[in-house]
């Protein structure tokens, strides 16, 4: 029987974080754990997060902010063989804890961590570590510090407090961490005393855990640690307490070595506040608290008796075992990669929002989800609404066989390879099964010539069809090579994702291809339900009309708003709001905006035209709540997700009769659709909605109907779930796979 593992999580005053930390718990590959939370005096929202986690969790509080303390209470409630220790601002791997059981395999282990990276999740923090009876660590060991383990070692292996786990057992044997450590070397000096007990202290080179370094009561939003009375106080009380059996070491020797300590640590808050990482004031608590650590570090290592885990704290404790929820599919699920280079937050087109929402849903079916994005700086891994997020720099390498003159080529070519090199990273630490990239900017070209994974190409808007509304791409080498890429991912991709039938005609018509059937999966989109937690705040009496997306020729929004001045003429109550990137230049070397306000100068209906630019999310969903009317006229729509999003809040819709759109739009049902770049019809359909308050109702009312039928988010990752399956079934087999056909049944 696999031992049941109590994991223990201390915290104080970081509610957000800790929200992260245990969602990842759920998604762990380990199944039978449970999960405590010992919470300090927070004075922050932990205590109201605790209460909706229910029964999921044991609560604990600790009545001071001393964390030795806390990990003895979260012991005593445990009910687990194994005790894992994680920290309210670090995110376990999703097979951590089954690592660290795998770990335990003799009777001699007391205790069992792994590696630990920082807030990057590229560079380590934690390896392989030994410690000296003093205190002093040495973090380069290249292997893990076997050797080490005997009783009255001078230098033993130790684990980081933030990814380390000990037999409970063995704990209530030594008594539990020693309450004089409130922070700082506390699971140093554990691992001490188990060494010491005869046990071993075993280090893995897996059971990966990233550490985010939030602030703290201790350490400032530099990642600096302010407050160092503790460092300097347990460093002497630790070398004190643990060299008294040491008869080459005596107490001028600790003295001399904790003075050598805390010079450096003099020159670094110097470094640090000249560089103004700490303040003055922190500087001067650092002086004011060297005499007290002196004096409080010697008298209580000389003549203090550890303060310990003692039969009455077990039995106000103590509490029955509780099986933590989690949500991993039996075997650990697929294991799934996303590429896409725009990604939230920030800009986030079509492409980011539906691989946002297809990630979180497939992660929420019990998946491991990775998406590979764009990032600056310096490369990151993070945890984020159940989605491991890399966002990445690329790196121009191995492209000096591509012609200078190629500027955008040379550039997408570098990131897929890029986003490659970052699949193949993440396939050795376990096996990925599938790839999706989009088609655009052939993000997954690199995927696809790895037999190892099944690449999946989805289809949307491409670089030949986006070419139609901009003249001059005709004229470039760049688009030539990129049009010449793209047809050759379609005649050899193992597998499309379509999201609309119309965009597998364009394609084929297009580019003079046939898709083979068998290879395509029909999933429509859908989109988080986002409607509950926004309601209208407008009160106006106003007729709203909203546009969402790229005032760019393609999104039609030259048609809109040359029908503009003239609804805002005749019909007094209307205003329109028009939200997106408002910069692009059009053919005239001029935004739309500008262009329409300078053919406009003056005009009285302008206070009725509000250019929003780009918006958060938060003040979108806003506006997809205030607003009356969806108007979107694009010339072409592979698919139109934010039709799908204002349909969510019941609104009625105008698209255009072109690619996926009317596969959205119900004519005359949720809404209307004019003739792509007619100004005409586009009138038209405005006028008939504006004077028509009941047809508008209506037509929302059907709107929400359809949405909740046909593109809910649950229901897209679900049909991809279903997809994903038969593709890596049929490479599995070597054969071809029938047709998915995954298709609204709402008609």
């Amino acid at each position: 029987m696999p031992p049941k593992v109590s994991v223990v999580i201390n915290t104080y005053n970081r509610a957000k974080s800790l929200e992260n930390t245990l969602r990842s718990l759920s998604c762990l590959t380990y199944g039978d754990l449970e999960v405590i939370v010992v919470n300090g005096p927070s004075t922050d929202s932990t205590a109201k997060l605790l209460e909706s986690f229910g029964d999921r969790i044991k609560a604990g509080v600790c009545p001071e902010a001393n964390l030795s303390m806390s990990r003895n209470i979260g012991i005593c409630m445990a009910a687990g063989e194994i005790v894992a220790f994680i920290d309210d601002d670090a995110i376990p791997e999703p097979e951590w804890l089954s690592e660290i059981v795998d770990g335990y395999d003799s009777a001699e282990i007391g205790g069992v961590g792994g590696l630990v990276y920082d807030h990057t999740g590229y560079s380590l923090q934690y390896g392989y570590a030994t410690c000296d009876r003093l205190g002093n660590a040495i973090f380069d060991h290249g292997e893990p510090a076997l050797l080490y383990n005997f009783p009255l070692s001078k230098r033993f292996p130790y684990l980081q407090g933030t990814n380390c786990s000990f037999r409970r057992d063995l704990l209530l044997q030594i008594g539990g961490f020693d309450e004089e450590y409130e922070f700082y070397l506390d699971e140093t000096d554990v691992c001490l005393r188990i060494v010491d007990r005869g046990y071993l202290i075993k280090q893995l080179n897996k059971a990966r855990v990233h550490h985010k370094f939030a602030p703290s009561h201790i350490r400032n939003e530099h990642r600096v640690t302010a407050n160092l009375y503790p460092v300097m106080k347990n460093k002497i009380y630790f070398s004190i307490k643990n060299t008294r059996e040491c008869e080459d070491i005596s107490l001028n020797a600790v003295i001399r070595d904790a003075s050598v300590f805390i010079d450096r640590l003099a020159e670094d808050t110097k470094s640090h506040f000249q560089d103004r990482r700490l303040t003055a004031e922190d500087l001067s608590r650092f002086w004011r608290d060297v005499d007290r650590a002196w004096s409080t570090g010697i008298m209580d290592g000389l003549a203090k008796d550890r303060v310990l885990i003692t039969p009455e704290k077990i039995e106000r404790h103590s509490s029955p075992y509780r099986k933590f929820p989690t949500s991993v599919k039996k075997g650990g699920g697929l294991c799934i990669c996303y590429l896409s280079q725009d990604f939230p937050p920030g800009h986030n087109g079509g492409i980011a929002r539906f691989t946002h929402d297809l990630a979180m849903g497939v992660a929420a079916l019990g998946h491991q989800v990775h998406v590979i994005t764009k990032g600056k700086g310096h490369s990151t891994v993070d945890f984020e609404d159940g989605v491991w997020v890399h966002r990445i720099v690329p790196e121009e390498r191995g492209l000096n066989d591509i012609p200078r003159h190629l500027p955008v080529y040379r550039k997408n070519l570098g990131y897929a390879l890029s986003a490659y090199e970052e699949v193949l990273r993440i396939n050795e630490r376990r096996r990925v099964d599938l790839v999706e990239a989009p088609i655009w900017d052939a993000e997954g070209l690199k995927c696809m010539e790895d037999e190892r994974f099944s690449t999946v190409i989805s289809l949307e808007t491409t670089v030949k069809i986006a070419a139609d509304s901009q003249p001059d791409w005709d004229k470039s080498p760049d688009i030539r090579k990129l049009i010449e890429v793209e047809t050759g991912m379609l005649r050899s991709a193992e597998a499309f994702h379509a999201i609309s039938s119309g965009i597998i005609k364009t394609i084929e018509d297009k580019y003079g291809v046939r898709l083979a059937e068998d290879r395509i999966g029909l999933v429509p989109l859908g989109v988080k339900d986002e409607s509950p937690n926004y309601s209208r705040k407008r009160a106006d009496g106003s007729i709203m009309v909203l546009f969402v997306g790229r005032l760019e020729k393609r999104k039609g929004i030259d048609v809109l708003l040359e029908c503009v001045p003239s609804i805002c003429s005749r019909f007094g109550g209307v205003r329109f709001v028009i939200a997106g990137d408002d910069t692009i230049l059009n053919e005239n070397g001029k935004s739309f905006k500008d262009e329409f306000l300078m053919k406009n100068p003056g005009r009285d209906f302008l206070g009725r035209v509000e250019f929003a630019g780009r918006v958060p999310d938060e003040e979108l969903y806003q506006l997809y709540a205030d607003c009356d009317i969806f108007v979107a006229p694009s010339r072409y729509e592979s698919f139109g997700l934010i039709f799908l999003e204002a349909m969510a809040f019941s609104k009625p819709v105008i698209g255009c009769e072109a690619g996926g759109m009317v596969e959205i739009i119900r004519k005359d049902e949720n809404g209307l659709l004019a003739g792509p770049g007619d100004v005409e019809t586009l009138m038209k359909a405005l006028e008939d909605l504006i004077t028509d308050n009941a047809k508008r109702e209506r037509f929302g009312r059907r709107s929400r109907e359809i949405f909740e039928n046909s593109f809910t988010m649950d229901r897209m990752s679900a049909g991809m779930v279903e997809f994903y399956k038969k593709v890596i079934s049929r490479k599995s087999a070597g054969a071809a796979s029938a047709p998915v056909r995954v298709c609204s049944d709402d008609k």
